[in-house]
């Protein structure tokens, strides 16, 4: 059976958290312990980011009280053979971590992470956290796309603030593609699959009633 499924599990967003580049171990356990502390975005935190497409099927979200709650997957995760039957189970964005002093090859770290999404084609958001940047990585971190976002130096309440803001970001994005779903949404000509329809073989433990 899978771990930590509760009755709310299938109202969590799926995010994957990914180490990018050399990310010594207790350095990488700091980031994801402030990763997993952003779990619940309040939708009256994303405004400033979230762009309301014409007709938006979201019109009457409850914006002063609902959320968005994040389901933390660290270090990543295979695609669940059930997750076109079960889409709770999708991992719909993507975070890679990445520790700038020991990973001074931006470059190189775009390259891994941008890689490293293809294992994911169910995501719709992208970003990579650079941390602790030196000023030429900083003057140079307009030429690595969109997805990269950088934390400079700072002390951990900031740098915690900081993270804050990129999730409530990452939050508002998503929020934006579900509308696309939505919208785009055709009711004819839909296919739910599951492992039995490729006749993958399930253990005791994949099956749940």
């Amino acid at each position: 059976m899978e771990p930590d499924v509760s009755i709310e599990s299938s109202c969590m967003i799926r995010v994957a958290v990914i180490p990018v580049g050399s990310v010594p171990p207790n350095v990488l356990r700091d980031y994801y312990s402030m990763i997993m502390r952003q779990h619940t975005i309040p939708l009256s935190a994303i405004s400033s980011f979230y762009k309301e497409h014409q007709k938006s099927p979201f019109a009457r979200q409850p914006w002063d009280s609902g959320s968005l709650r994040f389901k933390f997957v660290l270090g990543g995760a295979p695609p669940s053979p059930w997750e076109d039957f079960q889409s709770h189970r999708k991992i719909l964005s993507v975070i890679g971590v990445c520790h700038c002093p020991s990973s001074p090859d931006l470059h190189y770290v775009i390259d891994q992470f941008t890689a490293a999404c293809k294992g994911y084609a169910s995501a719709l958001v992208h970003r990579c956290f650079a941390f602790c940047p030196c000023d030429s990585q900083l003057e140079d971190c307009s030429n690595k796309g969109d997805n990269l976002r950088m934390f400079p130096p700072a002390d951990r309440q900031t740098q915690e603030i900081h993270l804050q803001t990129m999730m409530q970001e990452i939050a508002a994005s998503l929020l934006m593609e579900f509308e696309k779903w939505v919208l785009k949404a055709e009711s004819a000509g839909t296919i739910l699959k599951t492992p039995l329809d490729s006749q993958t073989s399930l253990s005791s433990e994949e099956v749940h009633f």
